[in-house]
Protein backbone atom coordinates (compact mmCIF):
# COMPACT_ATOMS: atom_id res chain seq x y z
CA UNK A 1 0.00 0.00 0.00
CA UNK A 2 1.71 3.11 -1.27
CA UNK A 3 -0.50 5.66 0.52
CA UNK A 4 0.00 4.23 4.00
CA UNK A 5 3.78 4.10 3.81
CA UNK A 6 4.41 7.20 1.76
CA UNK A 7 1.70 9.78 2.37
CA UNK A 8 3.85 12.53 0.83
CA UNK A 9 4.26 10.54 -2.39
CA UNK A 10 0.50 10.05 -2.61
CA UNK A 11 -0.11 13.75 -2.05
CA UNK A 12 2.37 14.65 -4.79
CA UNK A 13 0.79 12.18 -7.21
CA UNK A 14 -2.69 13.62 -6.57
CA UNK A 15 -1.42 17.22 -7.07
CA UNK A 16 0.30 16.28 -10.34
CA UNK A 17 -2.85 14.58 -11.61
CA UNK A 18 -5.04 17.54 -10.72
CA UNK A 19 -2.59 20.03 -12.23
CA UNK A 20 -2.38 18.07 -15.46
CA UNK A 21 -6.16 18.00 -15.87
CA UNK A 22 -6.41 21.67 -14.89
CA UNK A 23 -4.00 22.69 -17.65
CA UNK A 24 -6.29 21.17 -20.26
CA UNK A 25 -9.39 22.94 -18.97
CA UNK A 26 -10.75 25.89 -20.88
CA UNK A 27 -9.85 29.19 -19.30
CA UNK A 28 -11.79 32.32 -19.96
CA UNK A 29 -9.76 35.26 -21.15
CA UNK A 30 -10.41 38.72 -19.85
CA UNK A 31 -9.55 41.66 -22.03
CA UNK A 32 -8.73 44.85 -20.20
CA UNK A 33 -9.50 48.06 -22.00
CA UNK A 34 -8.00 51.34 -20.94
CA UNK A 35 -10.70 53.98 -21.07
CA UNK A 36 -8.17 56.79 -20.90
CA UNK A 37 -6.82 57.90 -24.26
CA UNK A 38 -3.13 57.12 -24.73
CA UNK A 39 -0.84 59.95 -23.57
CA UNK A 40 0.14 60.86 -27.12
CA UNK A 41 -3.48 61.47 -28.14
CA UNK A 42 -4.30 64.11 -25.50
CA UNK A 43 -3.94 67.71 -26.56
CA UNK A 44 -1.43 69.59 -24.45
CA UNK A 45 -1.40 73.22 -23.35
CA UNK A 46 2.40 73.21 -23.16
CA UNK A 47 4.61 71.57 -25.74
CA UNK A 48 8.29 70.88 -25.23
CA UNK A 49 9.89 70.60 -28.65
CA UNK A 50 11.56 67.29 -27.77
CA UNK A 51 8.28 65.60 -26.71
CA UNK A 52 7.51 63.00 -29.37
CA UNK A 53 3.93 62.64 -28.05
CA UNK A 54 3.29 66.32 -28.75
CA UNK A 55 4.67 66.28 -32.30
CA UNK A 56 1.18 65.92 -33.91
CA UNK A 57 0.28 69.31 -32.42
CA UNK A 58 3.13 70.94 -34.37
CA UNK A 59 1.03 71.60 -37.46
CA UNK A 60 3.55 73.16 -39.83
CA UNK A 61 6.88 74.91 -40.11
CA UNK A 62 8.83 72.88 -37.53
CA UNK A 63 11.91 70.84 -38.42
CA UNK A 64 13.19 67.71 -36.67
CA UNK A 65 14.31 67.76 -33.03
CA UNK A 66 17.98 68.63 -32.59
CA UNK A 67 20.17 67.86 -29.59
CA UNK A 68 17.10 66.14 -28.09
CA UNK A 69 15.90 69.58 -27.00
CA UNK A 70 14.81 72.09 -29.67
CA UNK A 71 13.65 72.57 -33.25
CA UNK A 72 14.44 75.05 -35.97
CA UNK A 73 11.37 76.78 -37.38
CA UNK A 74 10.58 77.96 -40.85
CA UNK A 75 9.52 81.55 -41.48
CA UNK A 76 5.91 80.59 -40.75
CA UNK A 77 4.94 77.91 -38.26
CA UNK A 78 1.72 76.81 -36.57
CA UNK A 79 0.85 74.87 -33.44
CA UNK A 80 -2.38 73.53 -31.94
CA UNK A 81 -2.74 74.01 -28.17
CA UNK A 82 -5.38 72.80 -25.71
CA UNK A 83 -7.11 75.76 -24.10
CA UNK A 84 -7.13 75.40 -20.30
CA UNK A 85 -10.66 76.05 -18.92
CA UNK A 86 -9.42 78.99 -16.82
CA UNK A 87 -8.09 80.64 -19.99
CA UNK A 88 -11.61 81.37 -21.29
CA UNK A 89 -11.39 84.72 -19.50
CA UNK A 90 -8.17 85.64 -21.28
CA UNK A 91 -5.02 83.78 -22.18
CA UNK A 92 -1.33 84.27 -22.81
CA UNK A 93 0.57 82.44 -25.55
CA UNK A 94 4.26 81.97 -24.77
CA UNK A 95 7.04 80.85 -27.10
CA UNK A 96 10.41 80.05 -25.58
CA UNK A 97 12.88 80.73 -28.37
CA UNK A 98 16.51 81.34 -29.13
CA UNK A 99 17.80 83.74 -31.74
CA UNK A 100 21.13 82.32 -32.89
CA UNK A 101 23.97 84.68 -33.76
CA UNK A 102 23.97 83.48 -37.38
CA UNK A 103 20.33 84.64 -37.71
CA UNK A 104 21.17 88.14 -36.47
CA UNK A 105 24.14 88.25 -38.86
CA UNK A 106 21.91 87.30 -41.80
CA UNK A 107 18.74 89.24 -40.92
CA UNK A 108 19.82 92.07 -38.63
CA UNK A 109 16.65 92.29 -36.55
CA UNK A 110 14.33 89.35 -36.07
CA UNK A 111 10.62 90.15 -35.85
CA UNK A 112 8.31 87.45 -34.46
CA UNK A 113 4.53 87.84 -34.60
CA UNK A 114 1.60 85.66 -33.56
CA UNK A 115 -2.03 85.40 -34.59
CA UNK A 116 -5.09 83.37 -33.64
CA UNK A 117 -7.93 82.87 -36.09
CA UNK A 118 -6.54 85.62 -38.33
CA UNK A 119 -6.42 88.13 -35.44
CA UNK A 120 -2.94 89.61 -34.97
CA UNK A 121 -1.88 89.34 -31.35
CA UNK A 122 1.52 90.93 -31.06
CA UNK A 123 4.92 91.33 -32.65
CA UNK A 124 8.27 91.53 -30.92
CA UNK A 125 11.69 92.43 -32.32
CA UNK A 126 15.02 90.98 -31.26
CA UNK A 127 18.25 92.65 -32.35
CA UNK A 128 20.78 90.50 -30.53
CA UNK A 129 21.33 86.77 -30.22
CA UNK A 130 20.15 84.91 -27.15
CA UNK A 131 17.26 83.18 -25.42
CA UNK A 132 13.90 84.98 -25.22
CA UNK A 133 10.31 84.36 -24.22
CA UNK A 134 7.81 85.82 -26.66
CA UNK A 135 4.43 86.48 -24.99
CA UNK A 136 1.16 87.55 -26.58
CA UNK A 137 -2.20 88.01 -24.89
CA UNK A 138 -5.50 86.80 -26.28
CA UNK A 139 -8.27 89.07 -24.92
CA UNK A 140 -11.12 87.38 -23.04
CA UNK A 141 -13.67 87.87 -25.80
CA UNK A 142 -11.29 86.46 -28.42
CA UNK A 143 -10.41 83.12 -26.76
CA UNK A 144 -12.07 80.43 -28.89
CA UNK A 145 -14.75 78.33 -27.19
CA UNK A 146 -13.33 75.15 -28.77
CA UNK A 147 -11.11 72.65 -26.98
CA UNK A 148 -8.03 73.90 -28.81
CA UNK A 149 -6.64 76.87 -30.65
CA UNK A 150 -4.27 77.14 -33.58
CA UNK A 151 -1.57 79.75 -33.09
CA UNK A 152 0.20 80.94 -36.21
CA UNK A 153 3.65 82.50 -35.88
CA UNK A 154 5.65 84.43 -38.47
CA UNK A 155 9.26 85.56 -38.59
CA UNK A 156 10.34 88.42 -40.87
CA UNK A 157 12.92 86.34 -42.71
CA UNK A 158 14.84 83.10 -43.02
CA UNK A 159 18.27 81.98 -44.09
CA UNK A 160 19.61 78.85 -45.73
CA UNK A 161 22.94 77.48 -44.47
CA UNK A 162 25.39 76.23 -47.09
CA UNK A 163 24.51 72.68 -48.13
CA UNK A 164 21.18 72.73 -46.24
CA UNK A 165 17.84 72.70 -48.07
CA UNK A 166 15.90 74.12 -45.13
CA UNK A 167 14.88 77.76 -44.76
CA UNK A 168 15.60 78.48 -41.09
CA UNK A 169 14.23 81.29 -38.93
CA UNK A 170 14.53 80.79 -35.15
CA UNK A 171 15.04 78.00 -32.63
CA UNK A 172 11.90 76.95 -30.72
CA UNK A 173 12.26 75.36 -27.27
CA UNK A 174 8.62 75.26 -26.11
CA UNK A 175 5.24 76.84 -26.72
CA UNK A 176 2.26 77.14 -24.39
CA UNK A 177 -1.06 78.78 -23.62
CA UNK A 178 -2.13 79.65 -20.08
CA UNK A 179 -4.76 81.69 -18.29
CA UNK A 180 -3.89 85.34 -17.69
Amino acid sequence: MVGARHPAALLIAVCVALTATGCKAQRSRVTVQNEEPPPGSRLLSTIQMNDANAAPQLLSGFYAVENNAWRWTAGRFSVSLRIPPAARSGATVSLSLTVPDVVIQKLGKVRVSASVGGMELKAQEYDSPGPYVFKADIPAGQVPSAESVTVDFAVNGTFRPDGDKRDLAIVANSVSIAAK
